[in-house]
Parts: C-alpha cells; sequence; structure tokens
C-alpha cells in the first residue's frame, strides 16, 4: 500500500493515513495528528513522487492567498506521478448567496469567515479563520495553474454538507 496523506487533518483524523496538521490535536480529534505541519513555513517532510493519496480537506480556506502557490507546488512535488490529489473547499458561489439572502444566517458567517474559537475555543480561534474562498472554476485554475489536470468535482459527503467543493486532480 502505498503513501496516503491527509493534510491540514484538523479533526478528521484518517486511520491508515499519515494525519498532518499545525495543531497537534484538535479538542474534538479522536487523537493527534501524526506528524506537525505549518502549511505556510513548513516543506511536506517527503521525498519527491512518493505519495499515492494526498487529500487537502479545507487547506487553502485556511491559508492567505500568498501561500496558496508555494503548498500546491510542495503537495505537487510529494504526489507520485500516478497519484491522486483529492481538494476539498467551500463552495463561496453557494454560501454567498445564501448569505445576500440572509445575512443572518450563522451558517454562513462559520462558512465564510470561520468559526473563531465558537466551536474550538479561543486557544485555537487563530487556526480557525477562513482566510479565502472558491468557486468551482476558481479552485479549477488555480489547480490547472499550479500543474494539476483532470480537475473533476466530486461529492464525497452527504448532502447535509451544501457547501462542499471537493475535486480529484492528477499532477500534469
Amino acid at each position: 500500500m502505498g503513501l496516503k496523506l491527509n493534510l491540514a487533518a484538523g479533526t478528521d483524523i484518517r486511520d491508515g493515513w499519515l494525519n498532518l496538521d499545525v495543531v497537534p490535536k484538535w479538542d474534538l480529534a479522536v487523537r493527534g495528528c501524526d506528524i506537525i505541519w505549518d502549511a505556510r513555513t513548513d516543506k511536506l517532510p517527503f521525498l519527491d513522487n512518493t505519495a499515492d493519496e494526498i487529500y487537502a480537506g479545507y487547506l487553502l480556506l485556511h491559508l492567505a492567498p500568498k501561500y496558496h502557490v508555494p503548498v500546491l507546488q510542495e503537495i505537487r512535488r510529494v504526489l507520485s506521478p500516478t497519484g491522486t490529489l483529492m481538494m476539498g473547499e467551500v463552495d463561496m458561489e453557494i454560501v454567498m448567496r445564501m448569505f445576500l439572502e440572509n445575512p443572518e444566517d450563522p451558517r454562513c458567517h462559520d462558512l465564510i469567515w470561520g468559526e473563531q474559537g465558537s466551536t474550538h475555543g479561543d486557544k485555537l480561534a487563530d487556526f480557525d479563520k477562513h482566510c479565502h474562498g472558491f468557486t468551482e472554476a476558481s479552485l479549477r485554475k488555480r489547480m490547472t495553474d499550479s500543474g494539476f489536470t483532470n480537475c473533476q468535482r466530486v461529492n464525497i459527503h452527504c448532502k447535509e454538507v451544501f457547501y462542499e467543493l471537493t475535486m480529484t486532480c492528477q499532477k500534469a
């Protein structure tokens, strides 16, 4: 079985994967991450072309745009030529439409700006702010501009995750 990486794992700790996150253990997680990794400053601690699967759920959402290209370059470096990247973000086209229809909807606030301490407490508030958002077209462009191809939208969550924007991509 090949190397499987779960980047920005947060509370989504996956068995059979190496789980990386900037926070050692989120209070609601079943256990801590396997590797402490700050996407803003750290290289991925793996050799080139070694990961068969990489999952990055809400990674770019939590990073200022200036970090997107370097992080995606690191992911591309580590992904094997036949590997798959699954990138999950919030579909801001859906969320912003909902917000404009009802600016008081708290679901929209959390999805646009992050929970900022309301769920995970004040000590983790700085890590739970949202810095950027995507539409399907803008995420696809960011991925293809970063050297990924065959970017296809997929659904991996239940229908209650109405804001899901998940894409699978390969290395170009």
